[in-house]
């Protein structure tokens, strides 16, 4: 009888023919083996059917019709997953080989734990890393700016599989935001951590239209935060309330920068308040 995996690594993916394969390869040479990987197709009209194909031995790969939400896509991978826990991953980034190993060590560890994430490293549309960015390890340094920050970069984060589903699983139906609204809920369920170990190269790239779509997610980011406010008492601190409202006015302001620039202003703006 087929052993059933520990953890499942759900990746969607549109039109990922560029990075596709990398991203699988990551996952399929993780040091920790008891995994499945579930790749869920948001109707690629390009070649990430035909390179996913190759795969069909290692990997299941769920083809749906266009999806109006990245949540509704990962959900669907959830549903189907089998195991206890559910690694998050993109089809542009690459996994460090002990990620698995490390994350799954500490949850099982820390069963008041609902989500882990770590350090990522940042590389270029060429795989050159770039940068790096930290993020806090402990709940308490976590969660205290929930206000300002995403608790964790979102493909490099593993979610206990019960606290998803005491949430209802992924927000549907929404763009850009669903993971602010997730960690938010699930910030109401239990403990956050970020181990100290680097386990993930995250790719960014930037030009007119992503510099647009960080100020979209910016604004978004926002009003999901107020909806935390009222909906869910999340309290931001007077401190962190003026933060708050100085990172909004600020991001608008270095909206005016160059893409790079603006990155490399917010990059600092974080490392200044943490």
């Amino acid at each position: 009888m087929e052993s059933k995996p520990l953890v499942s690594i759900v990746i969607p993916v549109h039109n990922g023919e560029k990075y596709i394969k990398e991203a699988i390869d990551s996952c399929l040479n993780q040091t920790y083996e008891n995994r499945e990987i579930i790749v869920v197709d948001d109707q690629s009209d390009d070649n990430t059917l035909n390179i996913l194909r190759d795969y069909k031995e290692k990997i299941r790969v769920i083809p749906v019709k266009k999806q109006n939400g990245l949540g509704n896509v990962i959900n669907i991978g959830i549903r189907a997953s089998k195991g206890e826990y559910i690694a998050r991953m993109d089809a542009d980034d690459v996994m460090y080989p002990n990620r698995l190993e490390k994350q799954l060590e500490y949850m099982q560890s820390n069963p008041n734990c609902v989500a882990v994430g770590g350090q990522i490293d940042i590389i270029d549309k060429d795989g050159n890393i770039t940068g790096h960015r930290k993020y806090a390890v402990e709940d308490r340094d976590i969660k205290k700016n929930l206000f300002l920050f995403q608790p964790f970069a979102h493909p490099a984060v593993t979610l206990r599989k019960s606290s998803l589903e005491e949430v209802g699983l992924y927000p549907e139906n929404i763009w850009k935001v669903e993971d602010v609204k997730l960690f938010l809920l699930l910030s109401k369920e239990g403990e956050f951590h970020n181990i100290e170990d680097t386990v993930l190269k995250y790719r960014m790239t930037f030009n007119t239209q992503s510099q647009s779509n960080m100020l979209d997610h910016f604004k978004k980011s926002n009003e999901i935060r107020k909806w935390a406010k009222k909906e869910l008492g999340i309290k931001p601190s007077p401190k962190q309330f003026i933060l708050w409202k100085l990172e909004s006015f600020s991001v608008y302001i270095l909206s005016l920068l160059p893409p790079k620039l603006f990155m490399k202003c917010f990059e600092l703006f974080r490392k200044v308040v943490k």
